[in-house]
């Protein structure tokens, strides 16, 4: 599996936050608002939905062994159930040790794309992980920022 009418005129407002690498832009519309990230690879990336759960959602008995057994076999199961329709996604590798407390899925499209007849390119991004006391923007841009993007994306039409 691999898996946007006339558009309102935007503004695109930039925050340089010092502890971050990279600027991330917030595009202003008058329907919505969108992140933007340029990934280390040129690439801007527009994050289209973010989903943060407990990690052990669904679990109520085990060890904390099997648990986290199981959460890892299952998980691409979990993060394709969150995000059907799309046919890119990664899943960044489980530190050994703890399990960590949450689990943050991140859909990112982005143009231009490898195939000339598609109008996008996608991809969910998937971490575990026990950091949510930075901002959001800084959790996303230190977890997609080294992404290789044309390796893992998959070109679509609308």
């Amino acid at each position: 599996m691999k898996t946007f009418t006339e558009a309102a005129p935007t503004t695109t407002v930039t925050r340089q936050n010092p502890a971050m690498r990279v600027q991330a832009k917030v595009e202003h519309d008058p329907r919505h608002r969108r992140l933007a990230f340029r990934l280390n690879c040129g690439r801007d990336a527009l994050v289209e939905e973010i989903r943060i759960a407990p990690s052990t959602l669904g679990y109520l008995v085990g060890t904390e062994a099997i648990i986290r057994a199981d959460l890892i076999r299952h998980l691409p199961d979990r993060v394709m159930d969150q995000f059907p329709g799309h046919g890119g996604f990664l899943i960044k590798p489980v530190a050994d040790g703890e399990l960590p407390r949450y689990l943050i899925m991140v859909a990112l499209v982005s143009q231009p794309v490898s195939d000339p007849a598609a109008d996008f390119s996608s991809l969910v991004v998937c971490w575990l992980g026990d950091d949510i006391e930075t901002s959001l923007t800084e959790m996303i841009d230190r977890e997609i920022r080294d992404l290789d993007w044309d390796q893992c994306a998959v070109d679509d039409n609308f």
